[in-house]
């Protein structure tokens, strides 16, 4: 009875196993999906283009795959599903957004694509970066900058300069998180 019931837990645990790396394998399409949502939400705020179509088939993807892939990972694919809605309903609320208003939306994207960039590592099976919990200003310029596009940014980057405040005020630079971390 012993060895038929760890055949079973042995079969189990496989099968566990496969419905991971199954969920897993879904990932990177349902991130680069979402990642054209940001770009297409840039484009409409910064070019006035019509407004995005929500990515149902990746926020499809990413809610089944919680409940098969690693706790850590889980909790980031819901905090990005979570904070999509926000943002989209945002968006899609705005008639013409004032400057401070796209400055914020734009604000909005950036995070969104932080939380995309920070899942792809695990999804494409390679070596995590250890963060820390929130970006950094650094890491959330460098989504902003993705997520309008790096010809936009080089062309328009002063139009860009309240959302760059905006996430001065709200995420610590590398150097202050250097500067507070106790000597070891």
């Amino acid at each position: 009875m012993r060895k038929q019931t760890r055949g079973d837990e042995t079969r189990h645990e496989n099968e566990l196993l496969r419905k991971k790396l199954a969920a897993r394998a879904q990932m990177p399409d349902a991130l680069s999906e979402m990642s054209g949502y940001v770009r297409e939400s840039c484009r409409y705020l910064v070019s006035g283009e019509k407004k995005p179509t929500a990515p149902v088939g990746a926020t499809n993807t990413l809610k089944t795959v919680i409940e098969h892939i690693d706790t850590k990972e889980a909790e980031k694919t819901f905090d990005l599903v979570s904070w999509f809605q926000v943002q989209h309903a945002r968006l899609m609320g705005s008639q013409k957004p004032k400057a401070i208003e796209t400055a914020e939306m734009l604000y909005d994207a950036a995070l969104l694509q932080a939380k995309v960039n920070r899942l792809f590592d695990y999804a494409r099976n390679e070596t995590e970066e250890v963060r820390p919990e929130k970006p950094s200003q650094e890491e959330m310029i460098g989504s902003l900058k993705s997520a309008v596009t790096v010809q936009v940014w080089a062309m328009r980057n002063d139009d860009f300069a309240e959302t760059v405040n905006i996430i001065k005020r709200r995420h610590v630079s590398e150097k202050e998180k250097s500067a507070t971390r106790p000597a070891g």
